[in-house]
């Protein structure tokens, strides 16, 4: 359920705002919904990586992977026909990994904070 609250908000926010927006939404939404920090990360993770792949392709498949492609060059790549799958494929990872580390972040403002007692069994 997070994973999703994550990936619909952070789709409709990034519409009008920038890129970065992934890291308060991701907190905010974990802070308010996580159950575990491993759960927390990973709908983090998996929901902004899955997002960026698919406006990313969005963007880049209309046009023959164009920018991807020359990003690919910039970056000094072999030139081949699948350059442009690396390129998304780091951009998704960065996001993906910002956006877990900010729902990381969110579930242990919410232990730290908002859980009455600590139990030394509970694991994150």
């Amino acid at each position: 359920m997070l994973f999703l609250f994550i990936l619909i908000v952070a789709f409709i926010l990034q519409l009008f705002l920038p890129w970065w927006i992934i890291v308060p939404v991701a907190f905010a939404l974990s802070l308010w919904r996580s159950t575990a920090g491993k759960n927390a990360f990973k709908s983090g993770f998996w929901a902004i990586f899955l997002l960026w792949i698919g406006t990313a392709l969005y963007y880049t498949i209309p046009n023959q992977n164009l920018l991807a492609n020359r990003v690919a060059q910039l970056f000094m790549l072999p030139e081949t026909s699948i350059s442009w799958i690396v390129i998304l494929l780091v951009t998704a990872l960065i996001g993906g990994l910002v956006a877990g580390l900010a729902a990381l972040a969110g579930y242990f403002c919410k232990a730290a904070f908002f859980t009455k007692s600590l139990n030394p069994e509970h694991k994150a």
